[in-house]
């Protein structure tokens, strides 16, 4: 039952090392493609979004377009689905701070020096060198810029994750042994209660895609978020028409679990 999520720089390996622990535990690996393919089945609209990914920073305006938001909680949901069917690696995309709580979820984080990335960039994708400094610069920097958009975090905080492995001082074979004997470990804390909770969670993500998804209006403010007690459903509406539909909306997609609406009106 136990969920791995996994934050790696660029030419750290990270995402061999994922690879690596799927195929060894039977894990189903949640990596880009699978989010985008879930994203593009929610319809065109929202694939323009799909391009960037984890790899795109929001210029000013993105971060207040409906469309953006769309793909966020899209991204969130697809995430938080996967993390409640258990034995899976979730790649990238801001996991370990969507899962942060949950007791069955490792969350790992793969660094490594600047200079030795470059240079493991410039063998395996045979450019020059700086072009391959250019490249880990970049990619550093829109993946960080993502993170503090949607999160409030850069990413880079060993505080973020459960354990923070050195690549360049730990062979990824050895690593991989290590997350391994980790996930056992998490296994036996995935109890009832926990499950639950996470299944609640995961409804809160896809009430919130749903609304973000089928309203006709624009909310510059909505959080939908289970606090252990119900799914609660907090925004700025305008009208009461806009409230009343929030509620319908929000009563169909929760399947009869318990909500919780605190909608103010702009002032």
């Amino acid at each position: 039952m136990a969920v791995l999520t996994i934050s790696r720089q660029l030419g750290t390996g990270g995402r061999e090392l994922g690879l690596m622990l799927s195929n060894s535990l039977g894990y189903r690996f949640v990596d880009r493609e699978r989010i985008l393919a879930a994203i593009k089945a929610a319809g065109h609209r929202w694939e323009k979004w799909t391009e960037g990914m984890d790899e795109h920073t929001p210029r000013v305006w993105e971060k207040y377009d409906w469309s953006y938001q769309v793909f966020v909680a899209l991204v969130q949901s697809t995430i938080i689905k996967e993390a409640v069917s258990g034995r899976v690696v979730i790649m990238g995309r801001g996991g370990n701070y969507l899962l942060k709580g949950v007791p069955f979820a490792l969350r790992v984080r793969v660094d490594a020096p600047f200079e030795k990335r470059a240079a493991w960039v410039y063998e395996r994708e045979e450019i020059d060198e700086e072009s391959a400094r250019r490249l880990v610069e970049r990619t550093d920097s829109e993946r960080a810029g993502y993170l503090l958009n949607v999160y409030g975090r850069d990413g880079k905080d060993p505080a973020d994750y459960d354990i923070v492995f050195d690549s360049t001082a730990m062979p990824v074979d050895r690593i991989c042994a290590a997350v391994e004997r980790l996930l056992c470990e998490k296994d036996l804390l995935a109890d009832e209660k926990s499950v639950s909770a996470l299944k609640m969670r995961s409804l809160s993500a896809d009430i919130k895609a749903h609304l973000f998804t089928t309203l006709p209006f624009f909310m510059s403010t909505m959080e939908v978020e289970f606090d252990d007690e119900a799914v609660c459903v907090r925004g700025v509406v305008r009208l009461p028409r806009e409230r009343a539909l929030i509620v319908d909306e929000c009563t169909k997609a929760a399947g009869g679990a318990p909500l919780r609406f605190e909608l103010k009106y702009r002032q």
